[in-house]
C-alpha cells in the first residue's frame, strides 16, 4: 500500500538530517526534517502533520546503540507509515529486531543521493527496500548475536564479586594500576583476579575477558564502552552485510564557508568481495 504522508529526515546529528532532506530535494524528493527528540513526545505545531502516515528516514551510521534502536522502535510502533534506517554494513545486524515488522527496512547500499532517493520513492509507492533474502539473514544473523550475548551473560555470573568489579574496571578504560587504585588493593592482587577471571570465562588474553564483557552488555557500535575493546574478525554483523556500498553521513566540525553544508556519502565495501570494490565517497555540498 502506497504512503501518502510526507517524508521525514531525522538523524540523532541534527546538521545531517537537515542536510539529507536538501539532498533529497535537491533530487526530486521532497522532504522536511524532523527533531529526534520529538519522536515520543507530543505533537507540535511543526511536526502535526507526521501524526498520519508518513515515510521516515533515521540516518543513524555510527550511532546504533541501544537507546538509538529503541528510539527507531518507538517510532516504528507509534506511527504509520514506513521506517527506513541508514546504517553501516558492519551495524545492520544491530536492527535485526526490527525487521519482523516489515514496515521497517534497513538500508546499507547508497552510494549517492539519488540511490536513497530510489529507495525512499519505493517506499513510498508501498514497495520494500529490502529482499526477503536480506530480511531473513540480518534477522537470523541477530538472533545469532543476541544468543551469543546471552552466553556471555552467563559466563559472567560465575565470576565473584571482586572479579566482576575488576573486570568492568577495565572495560570501562582503566589500567590494571588503575583499577588496584580504584579498589584500595596491591597491582598483584588485581593480576590475580584478572588470571581467575580469565580461567572462569575460557580467554587466553585480559583483552578477550574485556571482549566478553563487551559483548554481554556494551558492544555495540557509536557507544562509548571502553578503551580496549577487542576487534573480532569474522564476527556476525559481517554476515548481515549486503552485497553493496553502505551511506555513511557524517557532518563536519565546522561549514566551510557560510550557508555551506557538507555531508559525505561514502562508500563501504562488501567484506565478501573484497576493498577492491569500495568506491570513492561521494562529497553534497549544500548552500542555502
Amino acid at each position: 500500500m502506497s504512503v501518502a504522508g510526507p517524508v521525514w529526515v531525522l538523524s540523532p546529528h541534527l546538521l545531517v538530517a537537515q542536510a539529507i532532506t536538501a539532498a533529497l530535494g535537491s533530487v526530486g524528493v521532497p522532504a522536511r526534517t524532523r527533531r529526534w527528540e520529538s519522536v515520543d513526545g507530543e505533537a507540535t505545531s511543526d511536526d502535526s502533520e507526521e501524526l498520519g502516515p508518513a515515510v521516515f528516514v533515521a540516518v543513524v551510521d555510527g550511532l546504533d546503540n541501544p537507546e538509538v534502536v529503541a528510539h527507531v522502535e518507538a517510532l516504528a510502533r507509534r506511527r504509520a507509515g514506513r521506517v527506513v534506517v541508514v546504517t553501516s554494513a558492519e551495524a545492520s545486524v544491530r536492527w535485526g529486531g526490527l525487521l519482523a515488522d516489515d514496515t521497517v527496512d534497513v538500508v546499507t547500499v547508497s552510494t549517492s543521493v539519488t540511490q536513497l532517493a530510489d529507495v525512499v520513492r519505493r517506499l513510498v509507492a508501498g514497495d520494500s527496500a529490502m529482499d526477503p533474502d536480506r530480511r531473513a539473514v540480518l534477522r537470523a544473523a541477530y538472533a545469532h548475536d543476541l544468543d551469543r550475548r546471552r552466553q556471555a551473560r552467563a559466563q559472567l555470573e560465575t565470576l565473584s564479586p571482586q572479579q566482576r568489579r575488576v573486570l568492568e574496571l577495565l572495560a570501562s578504560g582503566r589500567r590494571v594500576a588503575e583499577v588496584g587504585v580504584e579498589m584500595g588493593v596491591a597491582e598483584g592482587t588485581v593480576r590475580s583476579h584478572v588470571k581467575a577471571l580469565r580461567a572462569k570465562l575460557g580467554v587466553s588474553t585480559q583483552l578477550k575477558a574485556v571482549a566478553t564483557f563487551h559483548q554481554a552488555y556494551q558492544s555495540y557500535p557509536g557507544s562509548n564502552a571502553g578503551s580496549e575493546r577487542e576487534p573480532e574478525s569474522g564476527s556476525d554483523s559481517d554476515s548481515g552485510s549486503d552485497s553493496g556500498e553502505v551511506p555513511r553521513a557524517e557532518p563536519a566540525a565546522e561549514p566551510r564557508a557560510a550557508g555551506e553544508v557538507r555531508v559525505t556519502v561514502e562508500a563501504v565495501p562488501d567484506p565478501r568481495r573484497g576493498t577492491a570494490d569500495r568506491a570513492p565517497p561521494a562529497l553534497v555540498l549544500l548552500r542555502r
